[in-house]
């Protein structure tokens, strides 16, 4: 999923990222501020974690995404999305299951 996010910098830093692109480095601005962002993220594990958490809270990701975004277990995940008051999603729902289990069974007998 890409999606465009466009922000105005103030002008010393317009002038810096236009500097940045004349050097080479990176492609373009656009490569420089993911690795920007990147940089950021992989220097922060405080961020990740909260990011992670109102993630998983969310319902976007899954508990095994949120250990990958922090860099850590699962196991140890549990135990960070505890400690942030947001509430584990274990297992599967029951009205889920009945459907999932109701189309197997439809399924079988050739429905």
């Amino acid at each position: 999923m890409s999606e465009v996010i466009s922000f105005k910098p103030p002008p010393h830093i317009a002038k810096e990222l236009d500097a940045i692109s004349e050097l080479g480095l990176y492609k373009d601005r656009n490569d420089f501020i993911l690795d920007a962002i990147n940089t950021m993220l992989s220097a922060h594990r405080e961020l990740r974690i909260a990011i992670a958490c109102k993630l998983y809270e969310k319902e976007e990701i899954s508990l095994g995404r949120a250990a990958e975004i922090v860099g850590t277990s699962i196991e140890e995940m549990k135990k960070i999305i505890s400690e942030c008051g947001v509430k584990l999603k274990i297992g599967t729902s029951i009205p889920k299951t009945k459907d999932r289990a109701k189309a197997v069974l439809n399924m079988l007998r050739g429905y």
